[in-house]
């Protein structure tokens, strides 16, 4: 990209790409002649920069960080729409988005139950490959290997606290990042720990009505982002006035 500024007529010196570790954010944030920084990342980075630029109101800080974002289904009227939607929001670039839908509210009932079936099926053909694979692939791998196997443990651990597999993810081929998608249900599961997967794994819980749904949406210490699939329009404006999410995506 930096390359296609350079091209493109971009002066010299005006953008610059480093990269680096903890020690170079550091660097570059402490400068004394920094006016602001902007930041997409992890919430502990952000946390990091936000006591580091403490007592400087000189300086602009802004930061998009990390959520554990809710997405509400209440009794969509179709059902492969509302199942696009969800894959869309939880599995798009395999997860690796600030803003994909981490945790899954879906009201109890038929309706309900048969997205449910629905999204498994789906879900379960999608299969990650590299960017250059043909047929393209939906979704490729993640960012390192590493990180693919923190996802797997990431649902390894959410089985041993209760949950139930509706769709367990497999490493599509040894030592590399290509992770398929995994669901878990925990509404009967205990002490869920409210962190960040950022990969393709989808928690599920059941509701009974949309006031125990917006208490689930807003059990979390984050806030990002937050979705609704419903053809009812006041759970809409509701939604919109009860949601502690500042991020709200409404279809």
């Amino acid at each position: 990209m930096v390359k296609l500024w350079e091209k493109a007529g971009l002066p010299a010196g005006v953008l610059n790409l480093l990269q680096g570790g903890r020690e170079t954010g550091e660097a570059l944030s402490s400068q004394s002649g920094l006016d602001g920084v902007l930041f997409t990342g992890s919430s502990a980075t952000g946390f990091h920069l936000h006591r580091q630029l403490a007592g400087q109101p000189q300086k602009m800080l802004a930061l998009e960080m990390g959520g554990n974002n809710p997405l509400i289904v209440d009794d969509p009227q179709d059902i492969d729409a509302a199942v696009h939607l969800t894959i869309q929001s939880a599995f798009v670039t395999a997860g690796q988005r600030c803003t994909c839908a981490r945790r899954l509210l879906v009201k109890r009932g038929s309706i309900g139950d048969a997205f449910l079936q629905r999204l498994v099926e789906v879900s379960g053909r999608i299969v990650p490959d590299a960017w250059n694979a043909q047929p393209q692939p939906f979704i490729g791998g993640l960012i390192s290997a590493a990180a693919a196997e923190r996802v797997y443990q990431a649902w390894q651990a959410l089985v041993e606290q209760g949950g139930t597999t509706l769709l367990a993810p497999r490493l599509v081929k040894p030592g590399t990042s290509l992770l398929t998608p995994g669901i878990v249900e925990l509404t009967e599961a205990h002490d869920i720990a409210d962190e960040e997967v950022f990969g393709p794994l989808l928690g599920v819980w059941r509701y009974d009505d949309f006031a125990q749904a917006i208490h689930l949406a807003n059990a979390t210490r984050y806030g990002l982002s937050c979705g609704l699939i419903s053809p009812d329009r006041e759970l809409f404006d509701r939604l919109l006035l009860e949601s502690a999410s500042r991020d709200r995506q409404l279809e």
